[in-house]
């Protein structure tokens, strides 16, 4: 039985690629396979979905991860395509390429539906002799269990049968290279321990936990304009977890504490998105977008402020949390999360200002912000503890 497939295709778009091979361009044939493969893919597994990356001075991504084949072979057969994307510089930033290729699937990785993710690589080089790829690039694309495969255009003796089980081929004449993207378009019996699932995956090692989170994407700021938006009490904008304009949890407002997931601009509050991790995910501070699916994560001094109030509420506060807010003396300090928790607005210049930070959750005030935190209500904004 076939998993649902994820395929980005890389392309080496630099000047090696405008020379001739097997009677053509090698550029031109690649274009030849790629459409060959798609068309194939597209006729076994209607919902494939794919993406088109060129590569060489800069990374051109073509197409994000779609299942609208039709409009990406319409595009990449258009004169637009030929005349916009034709080889062009020396230098081959394929590790940059790599790392966009993983952005984009990691917004495809969903939490029931399982999913065999695989980069195909073309180029007339191998991978070690294109660029260094970092080791970070390399952990995340095992942790994440992606398929590699490189696709060679070179005049030497191909390596063609077994297609499906090796990484590496090198093709040396035009025949076997288009019969060679058809044939790894034809599907094969996937193993369930070979597709990916987001579920799997969080109960897997520390390691592989962390490479989920360093492929999640940060909660967007507003612009001034969202601002604006947020301030004006007649506008209609409001978070999409809670559907209110101010959070049941604090009832801080989308204007104090509103932020937008990046991929599909979805507001929500700080401390909804929190809530929304809580329940939707035992995976430390990652979440889903509630519409778009995106990974997403959250600052964890938020989620342990939750928990602490969770805590204080399931004992009748019995156990009454004391805390005490600590000056701030190195950057350090500021690497899980730089905002003030009064105003929530950003940290900055810690040699000409002064902050603190509470003892239990970590959480960051403006020295002016604590001044009038204090005389409003002795307790942390974040956890709810006592200050002393």
């Amino acid at each position: 039985m076939n998993a649902d497939q994820n395929w980005i295709i890389l392309l080496n778009g630099s000047k090696s690629m405008d020379n001739k091979i097997f009677q053509s361009n090698k550029f031109k044939l690649a274009i030849m396979g790629i459409k060959t493969f798609i068309e194939e893919k597209y006729r076994i597994l209607p919902g494939v979905k794919i993406s088109f990356i060129i590569f060489n001075e800069k990374i051109s991504v073509i197409s994000e991860l779609t299942d609208d084949i039709p409009s990406i072979l319409k595009y990449i057969s258009s004169r637009k395509f030929k005349t916009k994307y034709y080889p062009d510089g020396t230098s081959e930033k394929l590790d940059k390429a790599l790392i966009t290729a993983i952005n984009l699937m990691a917004q495809q990785i969903q939490n029931i539906s399982g999913f065999k993710n695989n980069i195909m690589l073309i180029s007339d080089k191998q991978i070690d002799e294109i660029s260094k790829i970092s080791q970070k690039t390399r952990e995340i694309i095992n942790g994440l269990k992606i398929s590699l495969k490189q696709f060679i255009l070179k005049s030497q003796i191909n390596v063609f049968d077994n297609l499906s089980q090796k990484s590496v081929v090198v093709f040396s004449n035009r025949q076997d290279f288009l019969e060679g993207m058809k044939r790894l378009a034809t599907p094969a019996i996937i193993r369930k321990d070979h597709t990916q699932k987001f579920s799997e995956l969080i109960e897997e090692k520390k390691k592989n936990r962390d490479i989920m989170e360093e492929i999640a994407k940060d909660l967007r700021y507003p612009t001034l304009k969202e601002l604006s938006r947020f301030k004006d009490k007649f506008d209609k904008i409001h978070c999409q977890i809670c559907f209110s304009k101010k959070s049941p949890v604090n009832n801080y407002s989308l204007y104090k504490t509103g932020r937008f997931c990046p991929h599909c601009g979805t507001p929500m509050h700080l401390h909804c998105a929190a809530l929304w991790a809580l329940k939707s995910s035992e995976h430390k501070n990652l979440f889903r977008c509630p519409y778009c699916y995106t990974l997403l994560k959250i600052s964890p001094i938020i989620i342990k402020g939750l928990k602490s109030k969770n805590i204080d509420k399931k004992t009748k506060e019995s156990k009454q949390l004391y805390v005490k807010m600590i000056l701030t003396k190195s950057e350090k300090d500021f690497e899980i999360n730089r905002e003030c928790f009064y105003c929530f607005k950003p940290m900055h210049n810690l040699e000409k200002q002064r902050y603190f930070q509470c003892s239990n959750c970590k959480a960051n005030y403006h020295q002016k912000c604590l001044e009038k935190m204090y005389k409003e209500d002795k307790k942390c904004l974040n956890c709810g503890g006592l200050i002393v």
